[in-house]
């Protein structure tokens, strides 16, 4: 596994924005977020619900440079993107009873397509 080192900004990004959404209307209390990688252009996110039921998404990184110039947490920046490129369309698949429509893959991980 490759890890890709200039991603990694965006790795802490996503863990920020779940550690600010968490236990409000969009991040219920009870779902915790157990991972998060980026690799191969891609950034993956794992979360538990409150059954401990597992779940992922997988979304393309950006380009780097949609963020120069912007003002952070607004709109087009990297906050903008973790919140609604991968927590908000993740926990919209969860309220749409997932557990029952996904199947789990071998390691037991449900993936939504966002």
């Amino acid at each position: 596994m490759t890890i890709d080192v200039a991603a990694e900004p965006l790795v802490a990004v996503v863990r920020g924005a779940w550690s600010t959404a968490r236990g409000t209307i969009v991040v219920p209390a009870g779902f915790h977020l157990t991972d998060v990688t980026a690799q191969t252009g891609t950034l993956s996110a794992q979360v538990t619900d409150p059954t401990g039921a597992r779940f992922g998404i997988r979304v393309p990184l950006p380009k780097a440079t949609r963020w120069e110039g912007r003002v952070q947490g607004g709109e087009g920046t990297s906050e903008h993107w973790a919140l609604w490129s991968v927590i908000v369309p993740l926990m919209a698949e969860l309220e749409t009873d997932a557990a029952r429509r996904l199947p789990p893959d071998a390691d037991g991980v449900r993936w939504v397509t966002p």
